[in-house]
């Protein structure tokens, strides 16, 4: 294992090379002088001045290679052939690795030995050997330059935010951990080893410290060195794909645990969501005791807040992320969120009446509007419609509440303003109705977007029905002061309620109605059979409207329930050509329709008019050919907005689509209506009129 450098030697090091270079340079002056030789060159340098890595200029290798020792008889070729202070490295890889008195016999002299008398070829040879060692020594050299650096120097780096200098050297300690065997405990070294696993760990939790703080002062750091946070999330990346590689390794038997996967993605990803919740703290929110628009203020504030973050996201933030963050929708996602909670903690507060009115608007008007998150500079990656809403429907019902408790106090404040006059009265009530349609108008649009966005819409729909209701019932109350502005009013949110209910009949049929009269239609009630499940369970989300209001809903929804079913059987896609064929879609008209009027009568449904058309449709779809005029007349007698075009499609369904028989049969209906013109009382209740009636688009055979 490679041994860690220790930067206490460096000093002592220098010193010693220093007296030895003075020691060499005397020594040349007084015993060798600078001898010439004919090339221009200078002779090769001592021995001594290989150990210290010291020579003055280059000498030549061919010059060095022939010089003679009178002494030994031999010919000494030195190894290296430039001069160490031309080579950036040199000096420091023996300077730090190796103190000079330590070195071996061999390391000082590195010098190959020829016998005097050898051939000019045998000295070439020598020549290549020498620069073959040399060319490896020169690779060691690099390859040893890259020393893992101690915990300190480490650390410095980490405080510098040379992040990915430091990540490296942390994870050259890790590899030297890994690669080291644990000594026993009671071991001189495990101390040692103890040691480097703690430095370690401190290691990677500056590190964590560091790039988290960097990723927290985003916004900041974006504006004036945006590298440093590229250099953050690129130490992310590495540490999440150091984390998978700890993981494989801990898969094999034996694998040393001196730390757990860190878990960087999920520290980057709560740091970003604390970031958020500490810039949305930091909005200013006067005292209410010092000011009275407090609250008008601090939604001014956060508005603004709201949207300056985002932009930066969008225009510095994000060019610093890989696309696969999504880091933009990452932002969009945690200000909602935090937003959402802070709001909620606001409405708990005592909150006046003007102030319940700023809280309402914002979040059902302002948010979502050209001032936040629709705002130009945020197109067109916020979606509006994809975010869920701000505040629970039951929180925002609860505020609604309260703001019809606070009018109760208006009507103090009326009463009042009557014993000054009753115009100073007239005049405030106006100013306040006025305000409550401007909100319910805001409110309904608001509605109308936000629930497109929600699986199931139904229970924010019927919090706020009730909730109109509710508000209708306390309006009526103000009518003896001002009948004709308070009836205005109230006509305003009738038209709300009908307009929501409306609404939610139209979403309970998505949700419950696909195509159930279809090819397969007389092999499975599966479809069928989903449908009444459906239905039954948002019925029960129904039973928490206004009992009133409820009777008036599920009538209805019987109501559209038995139209959709008509209608499907109308669309003159199936065509039933044989008599059993017939007798079996009879049957089922009567089962499937019979199941829905039974399930809604059991629910509370009024609409009991719609009963007949049960027994009317089946008797016609399954009778034989010489009852149809009969049936056909029974039928006309309890719906007569039943038309020409509704006949047609029925006896499609049943077969009938051309000839003489289909021809006398439509004969037949057109004089009913006419002897029906003075005796037929003007139907009550439309059901057929209702029903759009397209021609055959294709003649598709009933799978029996």
């Amino acid at each position: 294992m490679t041994k860690r450098r220790d930067t206490e030697l460096l000093p002592a090091v220098r010193s010693t090379t220093e007296k030895q270079r003075r020691k060499m340079s005397n020594s040349n002056d007084d015993s060798h002088g600078d001898q010439d030789s004919p090339d221009g060159n200078q002779a090769a340098c001592k021995t001594s001045d290989v150990e210290t890595g010291m020579t003055k200029k280059k000498p030549s290798f061919r010059r060095n290679s022939k010089k003679i020792s009178q002494e030994s008889g031999n010919t000494e070729a030195d190894v290296l052939d430039s001069n160490p202070r031309e080579q950036p490295g040199l000096f420091k890889r023996f300077s730090r690795r190796f103190s000079l008195s330590s070195l071996s016999a061999s390391d000082k002299n590195k010098m190959v030995s020829v016998p005097v008398g050898k051939t000019e070829n045998n000295l070439k040879e020598q020549e290549g050997e020498c620069k073959a060692t040399e060319s490896q020594d020169a690779k060691g050299t690099i390859e040893n330059t890259k020393l893992p650096l101690s915990a300190m120097e480490i650390n410095l780096l980490i405080s510098k935010n040379s992040l990915l200098e430091a990540n490296e050297n942390i994870n050259q300690l890790e590899e030297e951990l890994l690669n080291e065997a644990e000594p026993e405990k009671g071991e001189v070294a495990y101390q040692e080893y103890t040691k480097k696993v703690r430095d370690f760990n401190l290691l990677c939790n500056e590190l964590v410290k560091q790039v988290m703080s960097i990723i927290t002062n985003s916004f900041s750091i974006a504006k004036t060195n945006s590298g440093i946070l590229c250099m953050a999330l690129q130490v992310v990346e590495l540490e999440e794909a150091a984390d998978k590689k700890w993981q494989e390794r801990m898969e094999h038997p034996g694998a040393k645990c001196f730390r757990t996967p860190r878990k960087w993605h999920d520290l980057w990803r709560e740091t970003v969501r604390k970031s958020v919740e500490e810039r949305i703290a930091k909005v200013a929110l006067p005292k209410k005791a010092q000011e009275k628009s407090w609250l008008t203020l601090h939604l001014v504030n956060l508005q603004k807040t709201i949207l300056e973050d985002l932009k930066i996201v969008k225009d510095l933030v994000q060019s610093c992320y890989p696309e696969k963050y999504n880091i933009f929708n990452v932002y969009i996602k945690y200000y909602h969120e935090t937003v959402s909670s802070h709001l909620e903690c606001i409405q708990q507060e005592h909150l006046e009446l003007n102030e319940l009115y700023s809280f309402l608007n914002w979040i059902i008007h302002s948010y979502q509007s050209g001032d936040v998150m629709s705002h130009p500079d945020l197109s067109p990656e916020v979606n509006v419609q994809e975010l869920r809403p701000l505040l629970d429907q039951k929180v925002i019902e609860n505020v609604m509440d309260k703001y019809a408790k606070e009018l109760k106090m208006i009507h103090e404040y009326l009463n009042k303003s009557g014993k000054i006059s009753n115009k100073l009265k007239d005049k405030a009530l106006h100013i306040c109705l006025d305000e409550l349609t401007n909100l319910l108008h805001c409110y309904q649009q608001d509605l109308k977007v936000k629930k497109r966005s929600i699986p199931n819409p139904l229970p924010l729909l019927i919090v706020s029905v009730n909730s109109y209701i509710d508000l209708r019932e306390y309006v009526k109350t103000l009518k003896q002061d001002n009948a004709v502005h308070v009836g205005k009013v109230e006509e305003t949110l009738n038209n709300v309620v009908r307009g929501l209910n409306e609404i939610l009949v139209e979403d309970i049929l998505k949700l419950c109605f696909k195509k159930i009269v279809a090819r397969k239609w007389l092999l499975s009630s599966d479809d069928f059979n989903l449908l009444i499940s459906n239905a039954e369970k948002y019925c029960e989300e129904l039973k928490k409207m206004k009992q009133a209001n409820y009777q008036v809903l599920i009538s209805d929804v019987h109501f559209q329930f038995v139209k959709e079913y008509i209608t499907q059987i109308m669309k003159q896609q199936i065509h039933c050509k044989s008599s059993g064929q017939r007798d079996a879609a009879a049957i089922k008209v009567r089962e499937e329709l019979g199941a829905i009027n039974k399930m809604y009568k059991e629910r509370g449904s009024t609409a009991l008019w719609l009963f007949p058309v049960t027994q009317d449709l089946s008797d016609f779809i399954g009778s034989n050919e010489n009852e149809l005029e009969t049936k056909l007349n029974t039928l006309y007698m309890d719906y007569p907005d039943i038309s020409k075009e509704h006949v047609s499609a029925l006896l499609y369904f049943r077969g009938i689509a051309r000839g003489k028989q289909k021809s006398n049969l439509m004969k037949y209906f057109k004089q009913l209506e006419k002897d029906s013109e003075g005796s037929v009382t003007e139907a009550r209740h439309v059901l057929f009129d209702q029903i759009v009636v397209t021609g055959p688009v294709k003649c598709m055979p009933l799978f029996t």
